[in-house]
């Protein structure tokens, strides 16, 4: 499963987000990437993405090294500060340790950096929906079905969101961005995002919602088999009728109906890395039950040595 170099998001990026879309030929395999420009006094610069490597097994150190230097030798200019690489390849037990040596590597063999910011995740879950819907429920965890039980004899009740319930929600999403200090896609983007899921059939936004009071919500995308758990969210207001597990438990149910196969949590905290910022997201999406993947992570090719540094003390 490789969201990030989809079609689907591919045509997000590029039609609804407005972002600069290019295509290179990596390790045999052709990829789009994302090029980024900030201005800053009189100078921009730029830097890049390509999202969702794999490395193939039988690549050599060699051959490492001379795909990282033909980008860095076609993109090292000026006001072009470094190149971002997320690698999926997978990284077996014990993460923790193998994590260590994998960086350690990727610095001394390759010249790459552990990047700046955590821009993609370092780990995810995946849900299986092949199983029946009661052992799907089964594999949840105690407290998860404890918090369903309790949502249930709550009263609220699950759907797809209506035109109305788009905007509604909007306006909270938008609240609560601003209480927290998060970003939120601009409002006409969202809508378009909304919009091109429900016309293509490859998402929706889906809803919580008691005495007509909007509580948890998602925003997922599908692409054939796979499903992509992309934003979600409760009302705090409501956070004690824990609508979300409820949500997910509706949602997984309405897509394996729809022979949907997998879901992708994404964006979930390492192992062992408590003090992660994910590690309170992590806790709850791995009460769903769950295959732990762990990728090998982002890491910069850096072009402009002196910028670079100064991004990265900014940054810190």
């Amino acid at each position: 499963m490789n969201f990030y170099q989809n079609q689907i998001w591919k045509i997000i990026s590029k039609d609804i987000f407005k972002k600069d879309i290019f295509e290179y030929t990596l390790f045999w395999e052709k990829y789009w990437w994302i090029k980024k420009t900030h201005k800053t006094f009189w100078l921009k610069i730029n830097w890049f993405q390509i999202l969702g490597i794999t490395i193939p097994d039988w690549t050599s150190e060699k051959q490492i090294n001379y795909e990282i230097n033909a980008l860095k030798s076609k993109y090292k200019k000026f006001n072009n500060i470094f190149f971002q690489l997320w690698f999926i390849n997978q990284i077996q037990e014990p993460y923790f340790e193998n994590r260590q040596i994998l960086n350690n590597e990727m610095k001394k063999k390759y010249k790459l950096q552990t990047s700046i910011k955590e821009n993609m995740p370092l780990a995810t879950v995946i849900v299986d929906l092949t199983k029946s819907e009661e052992n799907i429920y089964n594999d949840f965890s105690k407290s998860a079905k404890r918090h369903i039980k309790k949502a249930i004899k709550s009263e609220i009740y699950f759907k797809i969101a209506d035109q109305n319930e788009i905007n509604d929600f909007y306006t909270l999403w938008s609240n609560t961005a601003k209480l927290k200090w998060f970003h939120i896609y601009p409002k006409n983007e969202y809508l378009k995002l909304i919009d091109f899921l429900k016309n293509t059939n490859s998402g929706n936004l889906y809803i919580v919602k008691k005495d007509n009071q909007i509580i948890s919500w998602s925003i997922e995308i599908n692409d054939k088999d796979n499903s992509y758990y992309l934003y979600w969210a409760t009302n705090r207001d409501y956070i004690k009728l824990w609508g979300h597990y409820f949500l997910k438990l509706e949602m997984f149910k309405y897509l394996k109906n729809r022979w949907i196969k997998k879901v992708d949590l994404l964006w979930v905290s390492p192992t062992w890395y408590e003090n992660h910022h994910l590690w309170w997201v992590s806790q709850f999406k791995h009460s769903l039950w769950w295959e732990h993947i762990e990728y090998f992570w982002n890491y910069d090719i850096v072009l402009n040595k002196l910028a670079y540094n100064l991004l990265k003390l900014k940054s810190h």
